[in-house]
């Protein structure tokens, strides 16, 4: 259900398969398998509570004797529910049936579990952890950025939406948080004076509340998003939500009215965001775009009506690698939404093409 309209489930493995097939019919590109990293990145970002959920939820639902066609919640911990309840008791409560547990820790209809969900959301937490540790060799080595060339991760299902114990938006895993946990632990390069300061583009069409909400208060991760407003997930995203405490500052928000916004707005906007100053002084050591490709006007759930033309999604790339804010600085690509399924490799190919072409 989408703004009130019944529509096709558009998280599908064919959006991973168009891509890969793209990737397969250009040379430029070399395909690596993932290894297999276990729980623990994982369980930097996410509470252990909220990752049993995702590992069990299903099997106990099914067990329980509902349906084994989906897994789906219907009453959400919403504030008018839970009122003044601290955290412990509302987990305590719901914890007594599945539909309690879906209502803690999912946050809508989207995000639904079937049979292999779980299977899914650890394999492409995987594949983000695997591009990294690719990048963090390149780092150790002390390959020029420059010539470290592209590092993609093609994660499904996608993971900006997921906060540290909350799925939503299709998200299960943050991926992209995964690779840059308040502790730094994938990035890390010899000792733990080596941290790094990471930089999170989300070029999503939806505002990644996930991943905002996990380093709100964390000055090490700098955290940009650029998104169509007003919009899912309708709750977060405005230019006023900056961070607090420590990481004050450390988190700018460019809401886009998605009726108006042409393929040279958006360019001017992320050209200006990767150029601020405070981005700038940030200095950050690596970069993670949190790569969306549904802001393509033609995106079923999405779209930025006036993103028409396939170039723009070119000099999204070409941005990325000469922005005072972004160059000079390894750069990992983390997959997120797009639901044209057939344009998908062109869009993901367009923007990894163009930080490759640019010199």
């Amino acid at each position: 259900m989408t703004l009130g309209q019944i529509k096709p489930y558009v998280e599908s493995p064919k959006r991973l398969i168009n891509i890969k097939k793209f990737i397969d019919t250009h040379p430029e590109f070399e395909v690596v398998e993932p290894n297999d990293y276990s729980l623990g990145p994982i369980l930097d970002v996410h509470r252990k509570d909220y990752v049993d959920f995702l590992e069990t939820i299903y099997q106990e639902w099914v067990d329980s004797g509902l349906t084994k066609d989906i897994c789906i919640g219907d009453t959400f911990s919403q504030r008018s529910f839970v009122g003044k309840l601290d955290d412990e008791t509302i987990r305590k409560n719901a914890s007594g049936s599945c539909s309690g547990k879906m209502g803690y820790y999912v946050g809508d209809v989207s995000t639904p579990f079937v049979q292999n969900t779980w299977r899914a959301a650890y394999s492409s937490a995987q594949v983000v952890l695997s591009a990294a540790h690719r990048l963090t060799e390149a780092i150790a080595a002390k390959q020029s950025p420059d010539h470290n060339g592209t590092i993609y991760a093609l994660c499904r299902p996608p993971g900006h939406h997921a906060s540290d114990h909350m799925a939503a938006g299709y998200c299960f895993i943050n991926n992209a948080s995964v690779v840059a946990p308040v502790r730094n632990r994938q990035f890390s390069v010899g000792t733990s004076k080596d941290k790094k300061k990471i930089l999170i583009v989300d070029i999503d069409y939806h505002h990644g509340n996930g991943t905002q909400d996990i380093f709100y208060d964390d000055p090490s991760v700098f955290y940009i998003s650029l998104h169509g407003a007003p919009d899912y997930p309708f709750f977060t995203g405005s230019a006023e939500e900056t961070g607090q405490g420590a990481g004050k500052g450390y988190n700018i928000n460019v809401p886009l009215d998605p009726t108006t916004t042409t393929d040279s707005i958006y360019l001017e906007h992320l050209e200006g965001v990767l150029n601020n100053q405070n981005v700038v002084d940030f200095g950050a050591d690596i970069v993670i775009v949190s790569m969306g490709l549904d802001t393509w006007f033609e995106d079923p759930i999405a779209g930025m009506k006036g993103l028409q033309d396939m170039n723009t999604y070119k000099k999204m790339g070409s941005l990325v690698k000469t922005c005072n804010g972004t160059k000079h600085r390894p750069v990992l690509f983390v997959q997120e939404g797009g639901y044209t399924v057939e344009k998908l490799g062109d869009l993901a190919g367009s923007v990894l093409q163009g930080y490759l072409e640019q010199q």
